[in-house]
C-alpha cells in the first residue's frame, strides 16, 4: 500500500472552492464511502457468477465517483477492474477487488486521521 495521500490535493482544493463549505465536501466523501460496500459486493457476486457486466458496472460507478472526488488510488484500481471486466478477463479480478477494497479503506483512514471523517 502506498504511503502517499489517497487524494489528489489539487482536486480536493477545487472541490472545496466549488462548494465553499467543508461540511458539504465531507458529506460527499461519506456518501461515496457508504455506497462502496454494496458496489463491491455486487462485483464480488459478479465474479462468483462469472457475470462480467456486474463487475464492469460497479467498477465504472466507483471509478467515476472517485475521479470526481480526487480519490486517485481508488480511481486507478477501479479502472483496472473495469478493463478486466470489459475484456472478460476475470481471472485476476478477485485480487484487484481486494486491492480496491484496500484503497477504499485507506481513503477512509486518511479522512479520519486528518479529522475529515
Amino acid at each position: 500500500m502506498s504511503t502517499q495521500s489517497p487524494l489528489d490535493t489539487a482536486r480536493v482544493d477545487e472541490l472545496a472552492d466549488l462548494f465553499g463549505d467543508k461540511e458539504i465536501l465531507l458529506q460527499l466523501y461519506d456518501e461515496f464511502l457508504e455506497e462502496c460496500p454494496a458496489r463491491l459486493q455486487t462485483m464480488r457476486d459478479g465474479l462468483e457468477q462469472q457475470k462480467a457486466y456486474l463487475i464492469d458496472s460497479g467498477a465504472h460507478a466507483i471509478k467515476g465517483s472517485s475521479a470526481n472526488l480526487g480519490a486517485v488510488g481508488i480511481q486507478e484500481t477501479a479502472k483496472l477492474v473495469e478493463d478486466l471486466a470489459r475484456t472478460n478477463d476475470l481471472d485476476e479480478v478477485g485480487e484487484f477487488l481486494d486491492r480496491l477494497e484496500g484503497e477504499i479503506e485507506r481513503l477512509n483512514g486518511h479522512l479520519k486521521a486528518h479529522g475529515l471523517g
